[in-house]
């Protein structure tokens, strides 16, 4: 058992450290600071210098070491006697999501009678008066259970808005919004297939606005800077440029381990992330903490519900630890590359002249 726990406690020890290398690294930038999408990211060439190489092959190191000290947790069946008594059921994890969507929302249509009126995240602001009654309207549909699938139609229908009105390529800065639409959308359809799809794609799509959010981080490294020189503390020492390409992969690396983990480290990370986001609110205030409600509340169903059985598909059962530990590490690559060729050819085809 001593052996055991070592070896989960040693596989965390990276994800420490990255926490506190990158503890305000979520803060949304948009929110904070001037951007224009309407220029072009860096050139992939300047994006993947010497550096960024460096820290690439670090990463795939880290994330081969990771998922084989996982994939040990879970065919040891580490702690899962005790995890299952501590498990909340699908009912209570669906009401931790209505809550979150009535504080979200309720907390949305006050700032937005009160202040500044946006549709779904900040930056996204709007001066139709009928948006802050209508995202009442959606939080008191959330806390009726009947009433719920209107809440995934309010909120698909304000992110339709908000797509047409600042473009899709920005919107895809929150894909975990369209996954919170499907998850109260069809949460009135019985059946454990309707159930686990629920959890899946919310949670696949929270992990898809992570990676997007770190390419953009690449990418877009210019935006954070003038507020990096406002806030200097938050470097520790550490040159902007290359505390930005640390940021990329603090979170590029911990959402590929939230998505792909199949044993209790999963969970290990959740929390882990969900520090970084409340780190954020302590050093960005109300803004932050409003616009990142949404992904905290994922992160805390990750921690006390679980992830869904359809993780299995990854698990190579049969196989050896050096084998398991492979192949997530040939996806973990797949992935770093189809991240970079999604976002960069969906922001060409936004915006062509920029090319």
């Amino acid at each position: 058992m001593r052996r055991r726990a070592s070896v989960a406690a040693l596989s965390a020890l990276p994800l420490i450290a990255a926490l506190f290398a990158c503890r305000s690294a979520q803060a949304h930038i948009k929110w904070f600071a001037p951007y224009d999408l309407n220029k072009p990211p860096l050139p992939i060439g300047d994006v993947l210098d010497a550096r960024f190489v460096t820290f690439f092959l670090s990463s795939v190191l880290l994330i081969y070491a990771f998922f084989w000290c996982d994939r040990f947790v879970l065919r040891k069946q580490f702690l899962e006697r005790a995890l299952r008594r501590v498990i909340v059921s699908e009912p209570v994890a669906f009401a931790i999501m209505r809550a979150a969507a009535f504080a979200f929302f309720a907390s949305v249509s006050a700032y937005g009678f009160l202040v500044q009126s946006f549709l779904l995240t900040p930056e996204l602001k709007t001066q139709d008066a009928w948006v802050p009654s209508v995202q009442l309207g959606i939080a008191l549909c959330a806390l009726y259970p009947n009433t719920v699938p209107l809440v995934g139609a309010g909120i698909g229908a304000l992110y339709i808005i908000a797509a047409d009105r600042f473009g899709y390529f920005h919107l895809l800065d929150y894909l975990i919004l369209v996954g919170a639409s499907y998850y109260f959308l069809v949460a009135r359809l019985s059946g454990p297939g309707w159930v686990m799809s629920r959890y899946i794609v919310l949670y696949a799509s929270t992990a898809l606005t992570l990676l997007w959010g770190a390419v953009e981080k690449w990418g877009y490294p210019s935006w954070t800077y003038p507020l990096l020189a406002q806030k200097p503390e938050l470097l520790m020492g550490i040159e902007p440029a290359t505390y930005m390409v640390l940021a990329g992969f603090v979170e590029f690396n911990l959402t590929f381990m939230l998505l792909s983990s199949a044993s209790l480290l999963s969970r290990a990370v959740a929390f882990g992330f969900g520090s970084i986001f409340l780190l954020a609110i302590y050093e960005f205030g109300v803004i932050d903490a409003i616009g990142h409600l949404p992904i905290i509340a994922v992160l805390f169903v990750l921690i006390v519900h679980g992830p869904t059985k359809g993780r299995n598909f990854l698990v190579l059962d049969g196989k050896s630890l050096w084998t398991e530990a492979y192949f997530m590490t040939g996806l973990y690559v797949l992935a770093f590359v189809l991240m970079f060729i999604a976002y960069y050819g969906l922001h060409a085809l936004a915006c062509p002249p920029c090319l």
